[in-house]
């Protein structure tokens, strides 16, 4: 599973990506045209998403080493400039060029999107998915989408959340995020910047390209061992073997994935990894399972 696997395509729907950094050198990168893209520039927008499609794409022995490098990246931007929102109407037109360009999985960063309703544009956008069998994974923070998406109609659904070393949300959750997602601990989740450089961040939109970096793993395992790619499968997989933990200062119960060992159970439902077996080699930095010394990190692979 280390890196993925080239017929297995993960959109990024965020800003636009400066595809000149260094660690994108060698990557299958396909830029989609949405009304967004033509915008570039160098402002939050493109700088958020260089930093997330690093997380997932950055490849091997370059300044940033993405989760799934070997995997094809879909870059369908939805924020531009300074504004780090869109309107429903550009979601599902992003949505819907990535599921042209035959997605497997779509991940969408959490923003200000106009309207707690959704439009008829983005519930047929969602039932594509749903027809074709496509895993949303949803930054799922306060500002994240999930819920927006659940009233589309999503049935392949998962939003994340980030957690810091104490097991506390950071940024608050989207209401989704209680139902249907995880959360993933990220507090200083190192990715590529604007100009060549590299910086951390942290919140909900990074922890959830990790997973949907996993996610095209898993989906490449698959292929790998001669069964179709079943992202549905493969996201409830991931929910299911979450590790359950609860909250700090609350009665709420979380799920929350902590590095090699909820990666491992979720790889084992898929019949991926034979009970018994040991991990598959490249998939994990650092073979952490403790909560508390787990970060980022324990998602990134060894090509």
């Amino acid at each position: 599973m280390g890196g993925g696997d080239s017929r297995i395509r993960i959109a990024i729907l965020d800003g636009p990506v400066d595809r000149t950094h260094d660690c994108f050198r060698g990557a299958r990168l396909v830029p989609l045209d949405t009304p967004a893209s033509a915008q570039g520039g160098d402002g939050p927008a493109a700088a958020q998403g260089t930093h997330i499609a690093s997380l997932i794409f950055g490849q091997p022995c370059s300044s940033v080493e993405g989760v799934a490098p070997l995997c094809r990246g879909l870059i369908a931007p939805i924020f531009r400039g300074d504004r780090l929102g869109a309107r429903q109407s550009d979601l599902a037109h992003a949505i819907g060029m990535a599921l042209d360009h035959d997605a497997h999985v779509i991940h969408v960063s959490g923003g200000l999107l106009e309207g707690r309703q959704p439009i008829a544009e983005l519930i047929e956008a969602v039932q594509r998915c749903n027809e074709r069998n496509v895993l949303i994974v949803a930054g799922g923070g306060r500002d994240g989408c999930g819920s927006l998406l659940r009233r589309s109609g999503a049935t392949r659904l998962l939003p994340v959340g980030a957690i810091d070393r104490r097991g506390r949300l950071i940024g608050g959750g989207d209401p989704s995020l209680r139902e249907l997602g995880i959360a993933v601990p990220s507090t200083a989740v190192r990715g590529a910047e604007l100009e060549g450089g590299r910086g951390e961040r942290r919140g909900a939109n990074y922890a959830a390209a990790l997973v949907a970096g996993v996610a095209g793993l898993l989906l490449g395992a698959q292929t790998q061992h001669g069964s179709n790619p079943d992202p549905g499968a493969v996201g409830e997989a991931m929910l299911t073997s979450a590790t359950p933990r609860m909250a700090p200062r609350t009665s709420e119960c979380q799920r929350a994935w902590i590095g090699r060992a909820n990666i491992e159970a979720a790889a084992a439902r898929l019949g991926v990894l034979q009970d018994g077996a040991a991990a598959p080699a490249g998939l994990w930095h650092r073979p952490q399972t403790s909560f508390r010394w787990a970060d980022y990190a324990a998602f990134r692979p060894r090509a």
